[in-house]
């Protein structure tokens, strides 16, 4: 690039103007593709501990999250939001496949759990916006209360 000079000063050089960038609001994705194992922590039919009623409060419950920021829902009490759960307070076993993937170590250190009322706790692992769900406890014991 030149620098030239004129009359009225120095000119300094030209940049190309960068395209304008649209910036999306973060919100949460949930996916359901590494639920533990365990039978008593997963959604199969099996588990005689996850009935409809449950099923349908975590339909509601991720529709809701969903449905706003990240940030939004960071900030919220855990009652309505999400709740930090160091890792060596959970006594869950990971899905292997979770781990051999790599997503295990893209995610936060700890569990994030949410609420499902008095009918249970979801917890799982966060990278970036998507939200792996590892376990459905609706016995409340995959940690102390």
């Amino acid at each position: 690039m030149k620098i030239t000079s004129s009359n009225k000063g120095f000119s300094g050089p030209k940049f190309p103007r960068k395209p304008q960038i649209k910036h999306h609001t973060s919100r949460l994705a949930f996916n359901f593709s590494f639920l533990t194992g365990m039978t008593q922590y997963s959604l199969k039919k099996s588990n005689k501990n996850v009935n409809n009623k449950i099923r349908l409060k975590l339909l509601e419950k991720i529709t809701a999250l969903s449905e706003e920021d990240k940030i939004i829902i960071l900030n919220r009490s855990k009652e309505q939001g999400l709740e930090l759960m160091p890792e060596e307070e959970v006594r869950l076993r990971v899905n292997q496949e979770f781990k051999d993937t790599g997503r295990y170590d893209e995610c936060d250190d700890n569990y994030w759990v949410f609420r499902l009322s008095k009918k249970g706790r979801v917890i799982g692992k966060i990278s970036d916006n998507i939200f792996y769900i590892l376990a459905v406890d609706p016995k409340f014991d995959l940690y102390k209360h």
